[in-house]
């Protein structure tokens, strides 16, 4: 039996709620340059399986070769290469509701449209700022059910806390790192302008380096992205091809290690840290999603309808982890103390 007595509201309102999906997911997984170059990438998975928690194999050291001639002897030191870095879920929710007076008096079929449109216009608007707003948390927000965005996979402190149920004090391949250029991190340099932005960017790109893999996406909240921006001069304002063919615009750098694509993170609502610069190996960072929970209705078919009320409940969910899954070469750069 339909939850909504009305069979032609019951009809519109799943096929709205389904329609919307994947366009949802497209609208959120495209809305950053760092999510669109993941999806297109293909590191926005789905765990297959689910289960309550998302387990992933983490190689935290590596075996050693030596010289040796003749009879030397061989050393065999037994070492633990891979362990498993353990994620909660983290879920997110815009619900709406709508009453039966509601339904009553929209009881055309072009009201119907109008009125369910607009709901989900709401929580798709609503499920798409509060998922950015969780991209640059640090996951503690309403009680810790908050995604682990940037903030904990990519800490002030480098060598504090527990990411992944892996202690980065004792492990020190499960670190980032942070450069903080007032407090003179990086070599030479106290100050960030427009004289130092590209050489600063130079050195930490060349030491975050080996064998091919560097920090090659950055993204500079508007005050630091002014100083890179002064810093070139106009034969070197290359746009990006790979975030112009998806539809950003930056600027590519060609540093020491490798070219990188530089972006700005502003605008109204904008959640980027003021005087930050985040340094992403894009190879090494991931979103997985659970199994038929990314951006999809809350609640089966035509939604929820309580016993005891006149309603009719629906909603957009995502369920999922932001993941840093090698942070060797992933950095921060505080540039003011």
């Amino acid at each position: 039996m339909n939850i909504v007595t009305d069979r032609n509201y019951g009809q519109l309102l799943t096929v709205a709620a389904a329609r919307r999906s994947r366009t949802i997911q497209d609208i959120v997984h495209n809305a950053t340059p760092m999510t669109r170059i993941l999806k297109d990438s293909g590191r926005i998975r789905t765990k297959r399986g689910g289960g309550p928690e998302l387990r992933l194999p983490v190689q935290f050291d590596k075996l050693t070769a030596q010289w040796f001639t003749g009879y030397d002897k061989i050393e065999i030191t037994p070492r633990e290469l891979l362990n498993s870095a353990v994620f909660n879920w983290s879920r997110v929710v815009a619900p709406f509701s709508l009453n039966g007076s509601e339904i009553l008096f929209t009881g055309g079929e072009e009201e119907i449209i109008d009125l369910v449109a607009f709901y989900l216009d709401e929580a798709e608007r609503s499920v798409k700022e509060t998922w950015e707003v969780g991209l640059f948390s640090d996951g503690t927000g309403d009680g810790g059910r908050q995604m682990a965005g940037f903030g904990a996979a990519i800490p002030i402190v480098a060598n504090t806390g527990i990411y992944g149920g892996i202690d980065r004090s004792t492990v020190a391949n499960w670190r980032t790192s942070t450069f903080n250029i007032v407090s003179g991190d990086v070599s030479g340099f106290t100050a960030w302008d427009s004289t130092t932005a590209r050489p600063i960017i130079n050195r930490i790109s060349l030491n975050r380096s080996r064998n091919g893999r560097y920090a090659d996406l950055l993204v500079a909240d508007a005050l630091a992205y002014e100083a890179v921006d002064a810093s070139f001069v106009a034969h070197q304002r290359i746009v990006g091809e790979r975030a112009g063919r998806l539809g950003f615009t930056s600027l590519t750098y060609m540093t020491p290690a490798g070219p990188v694509d530089i972006v700005a993170a502003g605008g109204i609502g904008n959640v980027m840290p003021a005087n930050m610069v985040f340094g992403f190996d894009t190879d090494g960072l991931a979103i997985y999603e659970f199994p038929n929970q990314s951006f999809v209705p809350f609640h089966p078919g035509n939604g929820i309808r309580p016993i005891n009320q006149d309603a009719i409940a629906q909603g957009i969910v995502w369920s999922g982890q932001l993941v840093l899954e090698n942070p060797l070469f992933t950095y921060r750069i505080r540039t003011t103390s």
